[in-house]
């Protein structure tokens, strides 16, 4: 059965789009006052279309038709018109307002979406690089100022090119979509992982030093020797590589925690698979 996008989804409304609902019922108020007390012979047709647009950016589909409709009625009902004038004004405004409310919140829907796939790996639905680049300097602003660490940690698959090789890109494709999955599953609630891109993968750690990252690390390793279900009953084997660094003793910025924590990977790669190293390790060999 072919599945088609709802007319209305299904969207929570949360306190702040409450906050924006009454702000703008407020707003139509106080153009209706303006309008039946001060405004003779003014046009303020734009200012509620404003109040429509608005709503139609800021509230779910159904709340904003039915905030056009409210400014429908109150712009008729402020009007003096009566009888057949009254009826055919109120539903010429109805159709106006509702129509440019759902095509705006149209609009807005595509354009939230286009920012979420614009952030988001297609393949294993976890954040992309761009989103790690707008992120990193965030997530490094609390740490700065309480002085707490932060480690980062990418990840390369060893042995990817053989699976790709021998077994398919359709195998690999699945590869990497398990271990996305595994590292959703390896991370605390508030860590995030990332697709750097290929077969490399970043987690951020909050509230973590070497130490800690180390354990993570090993216990990522360890998850995914438990499992290998996607290449079990093949003679091709992967594990992961992984360097490591730590806000703020191998980096303040996030270019460079990002870049030495390159290095560390890089170095690991050399040594042997499965190898897990820390930047300031590398440096001191």
């Amino acid at each position: 059965m072919k599945l088609t996008r709802p007319l209305f989804p299904k969207e929570t409304l949360g306190i702040r789009r409450v906050i924006g609902l009454a702000l703008l019922m407020t707003a139509v108020a106080a153009v209706a006052y303006l309008e039946r007390f001060l405004g003779a012979g003014l046009d303020l047709r734009l200012l509620y279309f404003l109040i429509v647009l608005c709503g139609a950016i800021l509230l779910p589909r159904l709340l904003a038709l039915a905030v056009a409709a409210g400014v429908a009625i109150v712009s008729v009902g402020v009007s003096g018109a009566e009888g057949t004038s009254l009826a055919i004004n109120g539903l010429t405004h109805l159709l106006m307002y509702g129509y440019a409310a759902l095509l705006t919140n149209n609009w807005e829907q595509e354009r939230r979406r286009l920012m979420r796939m614009s952030r988001v790996d297609e393949l294993t639905g976890l954040h992309n690089l761009r989103a790690l680049q707008e992120q990193l300097p965030t997530w490094l602003g609390p740490a700065a100022r309480t002085g707490r660490r932060m480690a980062i940690m990418m990840m390369d698959v060893d042995g990817f090119k053989a699976v790709n090789d021998r077994l398919g890109h359709g195998i690999g494709n699945e590869l990497l979509k398990e271990l996305a999955n595994l590292l959703r599953f390896a991370v605390r609630v508030g860590d995030e992982p990332f697709r750097f891109g290929g077969d490399e993968f970043v987690l951020l750690l909050s509230d973590a030093d070497g130490a800690g990252a180390l354990v993570v690390a090993q216990r990522i390793q360890d998850i995914y020797r438990s499992m290998g279900q996607t290449l079990r009953g093949t003679d091709v084997d992967v594990s992961f590589s992984i360097g490591i660094a730590v806000f703020p003793e191998d980096g303040s910025t996030p270019e460079t925690l990002l870049e030495r924590a390159d290095e560390a990977l890089l170095t690991a790669k050399r040594t042997g698979p499965a190898k897990i190293l820390r930047y300031q390790e590398r440096a001191a060999a």
